[in-house]
């Protein structure tokens, strides 16, 4: 079972990269899938359940994922980056995944009370102690799940994940039409956890006899352990806000500035964790030639911010018509935090891409010492920015994120020996786009204001507009030969884009190794 890392012959990084293409065709496919059926579910449920319950539900899910990260231990992430798998890892990281997960379902059902006075918010309490049954149904399927994305089958992964998705919130929909509220969206949850640890299992069985010796355990923990601490202070720079939000401004805020993060946070997730979940896999498999890992990660920062970028500040100048016909006019105030927010969620999306390559090379220390940075800067702006309400929230939200993004340019510059004039070059196309899109919806926003236009045919023309800049921004990507190299992919060729992001087309530097005798 054990699986060495790609060596540097053009067939086996060809290999690799056909896999890579493979994987990420069916991750793109779930993700549109996944996206539009999650815009349909937001617009019901925002019709059929009240901000405050959404503001509950935050409220609960902020202490579930103060606890998720060492719930789970990075032993998912332990077994995809490892080098040699044997089968006692596997077993290992099972179990260990599901006594873990036992532990800490047992944890927060005890101190659901206390987080309720926490949060000065009684009705917390029995829906935080229903939803932390995840820790303990996620806990059954870490190991499958980490297996299958090491085996880079995705096209299972992308099945899954969508009938999960499918089962669970359209659940939560009839659940909430018939009147359960909040119950409803912890119901969705839950069943989304247990539908896909289901199938992982029945996918890909990693249950077995428990493993006696510690050597196995020692080595995912001594990985997984690092990884769950970086992944805690991610966490407390993602929520701290959330956290401030419902503490001092009360349910319904937060669930407006929730709406908020969510709707501009959604595309931009699933456009880049679709790819990171099979960037992660082959990076590990060429961790030891850094040069190479730079030049995809240059070529993933191009394609990310030329069509990322735009697509945020879209978003940002669409806020009122997106708010207005997405979630309704009660939402009024998401409409200012969600303009602001919008930039954080493009700086986060490219920043998510350096996290992933010093995880894939292992240089973990690094990604800790810049999450400890930048929950020090947020602290610091949320202190001085929350007298403003939700838009200084929103801001501080901003400010860090961004400020996160430039630091941490500057250690993967260091690190794989970049040069800034090829950073530079790789942003510029974006950038550009990214503005242009953002003046032009809001001007339309303006107009449509002013004629008193109906939101739904000044969102239709923006998306017109926004789709029209999008592709004349491409054409600045890679000097315009982004939509050559997606050809290839959307036709299934064996070659695409993402023999750039594996290295392949580097094919000069190839041929300048000395060949073995």
């Amino acid at each position: 079972m054990g699986v060495r890392g790609e060596g540097g012959r053009p067939e086996e990084v060809e290999g690799l990269t056909r896999k890579t293409l493979e994987s990420a065709k069916w991750t793109y496919l779930s993700t549109f899938i996944t996206a539009a059926l999650q815009i349909i579910v937001t617009a019901a449920l925002a019709r059929l359940v009240a901000p405050s319950a959404f503001g509950l539900v935050a409220m609960a899910g902020l202490v579930l994922r103060f606890g998720q990260y060492f719930a789970q231990m990075g032993i998912g992430q332990a077994l995809v980056q490892r080098q040699d798998l044997s089968r006692d890892h596997v077993a290992a990281g099972f179990w260990a995944s599901v006594l873990i997960g036992s532990l800490f379902t047992l944890l927060v059902w005890s101190v659901s009370p206390l987080a309720a006075k926490a949060f000065n918010n009684p009705a917390l309490s029995p829906v935080l102690k229903w939803m932390s049954l995840s820790f303990l149904i996620s806990g059954t399927s870490t190991a499958s799940n980490a297996v299958l994305r090491r085996e880079m089958r995705f096209k299972a992964i992308a099945f899954t994940e969508t009938v999960a998705y499918v089962v669970g919130y359209g659940g939560a929909v009839l659940l909430a039409f018939l009147g359960l509220g909040v119950w409803s969206l912890v119901f969705a949850g839950l069943c989304q956890s247990a539908v896909a640890s289901v199938a992982y299992n029945a996918i890909r069985r990693t249950v077995s006899m428990p493993v006696i010796r510690l050597a196995p355990y020692r080595d995912l923990l001594a990985f997984g352990s690092l990884v769950s601490v970086i992944s805690f202070f991610e966490f407390l720079n993602q929520n701290l806000d959330t956290l401030t939000v419902g503490r001092f401004l009360g349910a319904t805020s937060l669930g407006y500035y929730n709406r908020a993060l969510s709707v501009t946070g959604i595309p931009v997730y699933y456009l880049s964790t679709s790819l990171s979940k099979v960037v992660m896999p082959s990076l590990s498999r060429l961790q030891h030639d850094l040069k190479r890992v730079g030049r995809a990660y240059l070529r993933i920062i191009e394609l990310f911010s030329g069509v990322g970028l735009p697509l945020v500040l879209g978003m940002s100048g669409a806020a009122r018509e997106i708010v207005v016909v997405v979630l309704g006019p009660r939402w009024g105030p998401t409409i200012l935090p969600m303009r602001i927010v919008a930039v954080a969620a493009g700086a986060s999306m490219l920043s998510h891409f350096g996290g992933i390559l010093m995880e894939a090379i292992a240089r973990l220390r690094v990604k800790l010492a810049l999450n400890i940075f930048q929950i020090c800067v947020f602290a610091l702006l949320l202190l001085f920015l929350s007298r403003h309400g939700l838009a200084g929230y929103a801001v501080a939200f901003a400010s860090a994120q961004v400020l996160l993004l430039v630091v941490q340019t500057c250690d993967v510059v260091k690190i794989t020996h970049l040069d800034w004039s090829d950073l530079l070059r790789v942003y510029r196309p974006g950038m550009l786009a990214g503005v242009a899109s953002w003046a032009l919806l809001y001007a339309e926003s303006g107009a449509g204001r002013a004629i008193g236009a109906p939101a739904g045919l000044v969102l239709a023309l923006q998306v017109l507009s926004g789709c029209a800049v999008l592709c004349l921004g491409g054409l600045l990507v890679d000097g315009g030969r982004l939509y050559g190299a997606m050809r290839p992919l959307l036709l299934e060729s064996k070659s695409s884009i993402l023999l750039r992001v594996v290295g392949v087309a580097d094919s000069v530097a190839m041929k300048q190794r000395p060949r073995s005798s």
